[in-house]
């Protein structure tokens, strides 16, 4: 073998070596050693609700389509704030709760699961309040006593175009009334 390739051999087995120390290392440094609750750990269904509403105002927030991006952030950190607020939830506590609710995938599942549902349910009830305000309401009508309003009615119309066609008898014209003599 020439020196270059035993270089070569050596310089891989190296890199094979660092690599898979490497790997190693970031194997252990990603898996989280606390999987347990904290002390103010958000209950699952509180949880969902939480992310419910934080979902809603980024979607607001979205939706304002604002150029600058720190008014977007002001916008959001006031908007998060209220629903912690609305929940009496601290950010350390939501903080600490998603953190361990990421740790568990199952249990992470089943909140966004949740929280798909929870803005399915909103989604649904806003479509249809939509619709009611697109779709004018029509008040149905009082029924008519036909027996008196509608015979006073037709009397009334009759006695209106027979007392027409005898006012038109008397108007002949010249020529008719000629002709009858």
């Amino acid at each position: 073998m020439t020196k270059i390739t035993k270089l070569n051999a050596q310089l891989y087995s190296h890199f094979r070596q660092w690599t898979l120390f490497i790997l190693i290392s970031l194997t252990l440094a990603c898996q989280n050693s606390s999987t347990e609750a904290p002390d103010n750990l958000i209950p699952e269904k509180q949880m969902a609700q939480i992310l419910s509403e934080i979902h809603l105002a980024e979607a607001r927030v979205t939706k304002l389509n604002r150029v600058s991006q720190d008014s977007n952030t002001l916008i959001y950190k006031h908007l998060e704030k209220q629903v912690f607020r609305k929940y009496k939830v601290d950010t350390a506590a939501y903080s600490k709760s998603y953190t361990y609710y990421s740790s568990n995938p199952e249990l992470l599942a089943d909140i966004y699961k949740q929280v798909t549902e929870e803005l399915e349910r909103r989604k649904k009830k806003v479509d249809t309040i939509s619709v009611a305000k697109a779709t004018p309401i029509v008040q149905p009508q009082k029924p008519v006593d036909s027996s008196k309003t509608g015979k006073k009615k037709l009397t009334a119309r009759i006695k209106t175009v027979v007392d027409s066609s005898n006012a038109n008898k008397n108007k002949l014209p010249a020529r008719l009334k000629n002709l009858k003599k």
